[in-house]
């Protein structure tokens, strides 16, 4: 019998003799009792993350079951613009309003409300036992979010569509009379130097109108590179300190590669469109872009980042993540992640991740691709948002990206933010 059906039986046996709220086992823990004396529990995301509960739904039929199981009066979903999940929960906690809601912010929304207080720290109602039955995955996202001692992240609700891989056109490899990349991969030659040999001669203008409409490479967030390379934005020393890492030879090595990529060699440009199009011939593309339901012209495959000169593999970047977090002043948070649970089951995140893998490939060789990914995701500061992103020109990061893209020496653009960096850095810790 299913987890599924043995939990269904056990509701069906707690509702025959008890009336009310009743105590509830999840697939990671012992919640007891858990009653919400009809109160209305709000979501609030930038997507309908209820969709699949609703009629039609895969999971039709479980709100109402949740209604009953913890008596809970009704539920709302709030979907607001993706730049605004951020806004609108802060904006909820100061009128007192999100003492039931049950927030996804954008992972890029997250630092800033753990910074301002506005989430409840769960790891202080939760045991270690609980974190560790979590996907690999968000596990080790949780290591990297913490902040002073606390966690905050509970659900396996997804948390792998911005995992990043190389996605390559197999046709235009082949048309072009290059090697293998799958042929690399297995002999341990798939590496940033062959990779980069291999764009030069795919890169060039194929209608003679003199532009270049065929590259081999797309561009790509600079941090993707240096996570490849084997360095980091921020790291942690022995003692326990965060102090930012972007001026050590790794991530150095890193930032260099992607701007040879993109000014020097001039052999990337683009992204997703262009790799749809069929004008790229590898792509860095997040997992919720790959696969037949772009309807791509042309056969792909796939593939973790090349092995770089300071790494001794290829590597799995997790990317970020929505995030499922409770508001500082929720009036029940210990029934909150229970009724996480009850939607959101360790099984459904086993079944979703194996939909996902299904859904984006084209031959064994990228199915056994993500199935390794899932069990050896690189460990990286991937989260370190509050850094600015690549875009955020007043904060260390972005300046960084930006001064590299000018053509400003890597060296010289992560010396210039190293102060105010650790300044953010300390403040963030505590430190």
């Amino acid at each position: 019998m299913s987890k599924r059906k043995v939990l269904t039986v056990l509701i069906g046996l707690c509702l025959l003799f008890s009336s009310g709220a009743l105590a509830y086992v999840s697939d990671r823990m012992d919640f007891g009792d858990i009653d919400f004396q009809g109160a209305t529990v709000t979501f609030v995301a930038h997507q309908n993350i209820l969709g699949n509960f609703e009629e039609g739904g895969i999971y039709a039929g479980r709100l109402e079951e949740a209604k009953e199981l913890f008596n809970i009066g009704d539920f709302e979903m709030l979907v607001v613009e993706w730049g605004e999940v951020g806004n609108t929960a802060l904006s909820r906690l100061m009128a007192g309003e999100s003492g039931y809601d049950y927030w996804k912010p954008p992972f890029a929304f997250y630092w800033g409300l753990v910074s301002r207080g506005a989430v409840y720290p769960v790891s202080e109602i939760l045991p270690d036992e609980y974190f560790e039955r979590l996907p690999k995955i968000v596990r080790d996202r949780n290591e990297q979010v913490g902040l002073q001692g606390q966690l905050f992240n509970f659900s396996a609700v997804g948390g792998f569509g911005h995992a990043t891989f190389f996605v390559f056109n197999r046709d235009l490899i082949e048309a072009e009379g290059l090697e293998d990349p799958y042929e690399l991969y297995a002999n341990g030659e798939w590496t940033f130097e062959k990779v980069t040999e291999m764009a030069r001669k795919v890169t060039r203008d194929t209608d003679g109108d003199g532009i270049v409409d065929q590259w081999g490479l797309s561009n790509t967030d600079p941090k993707n590179i240096i996570y490849a390379y084997g360095g980091e934005i921020t790291k942690t020393d022995e003692n326990g300190k965060v102090y930012f890492a972007m001026g050590e030879p790794e991530a150095i090595a890193g930032l260099r590669q992607w701007a040879d990529w993109v000014h020097v060699e001039q052999i990337a440009s683009g992204g997703e469109n262009e790799f749809g199009a069929g004008q790229i011939a590898m792509a860095i593309l997040p997992f919720y872009a790959i696969g037949s339901h772009n309807d791509w012209p042309f056969t792909h495959g796939i593939l973790p980042y090349p092995q770089g000169p300071y790494t001794d593999r290829a590597a799995y970047l997790p990317g970020g993540s929505d995030c499922s977090l409770i508001p500082s002043n929720s009036e029940y948070p210990l029934g909150m992640v229970a009724l996480d649970n009850f939607l959101w089951t360790l099984d459904d995140w086993e079944e979703d991740r194996d939909n996902w893998i299904s859904g984006r490939i084209s031959d064994r060789e990228s199915y056994d691709i993500l199935l390794e990914a899932f069990e050896n995701w690189w460990p990286t500061d991937y989260y370190t948002t509050f850094l600015g992103g690549r875009w955020d020109g007043d904060l260390p990061y972005g300046k960084v990206c930006g001064q590299v893209d000018s053509g400003v020496s890597p060296a010289t653009a992560t010396a210039e933010v190293k102060d105010a960096a650790q300044a953010i850095l300390d403040e963030m810790f505590d430190q």
